[in-house]
């Protein structure tokens, strides 16, 4: 399968309104507190989000490369959300103690379920594919400078890699 990838924003483009990620509160697996986007501030976002079961298996490769590119980077916060604001409420709690059991404890301080509506967040991902996973890239304040979905293939990884290294605050973390 081949990623879309779209840039939207350009060092001397303008863009006419930027995209924000829309505000939310979960709880990590590892049992830390998230409001987004505030947890971002001062660092770039690697936001890869699935809406589905059926898309874990893209968001865990997604997860597994940043993690060992990125993993110990002080100006990159990552985080996979789950989305589980369309399952039903009495369901949520076994999904969440399956999610608890599968994912291995270095990793769960960086796994965000979000029991919110997730409209908001399937707009801004542009959503089109229920197992897909949706990369957004977005700066300390939530804006969205980039986005990609589908499997972390080669070409993918590598574009979200380069637009990482044009950051300027990632000029010396990678």
């Amino acid at each position: 399968m081949t990623a879309a990838v779209f840039l939207l924003a350009t060092p001397g483009r303008t863009q006419e309104t930027p995209t924000h990620i829309p505000a939310a509160h979960g709880t990590t697996l590892a049992g830390t507190a998230i409001a987004l986007p505030d947890a971002l501030k001062g660092r770039i976002g690697v936001l890869v989000v699935g809406f589905s079961h059926g898309s874990q298996e893209q968001v865990s490769n997604w997860g597994r490369l940043i993690t060992a590119d990125y993993g110990q980077s002080e100006g990159v916060e990552y985080f996979e959300i789950a989305m589980l604001g369309g399952a039903p409420k009495m369901l949520r709690g076994m999904i969440l103690k399956s999610m608890r059991n599968s994912v291995p404890a270095a990793e769960r301080p960086h796994f965000l379920p979000l029991t919110e509506d997730d409209k908001p967040w399937r707009a801004v991902a542009h959503y089109d594919r229920a197992d897909d996973a949706y990369v957004l890239l977005v700066d300390g304040d939530g804006v969205i400078l980039w986005r990609t979905q589908g499997d972390a293939t080669d070409a993918a990884y590598s574009a979200l890699k380069k637009h990482l290294k044009e950051l300027p605050s990632q000029s010396g973390d990678h």
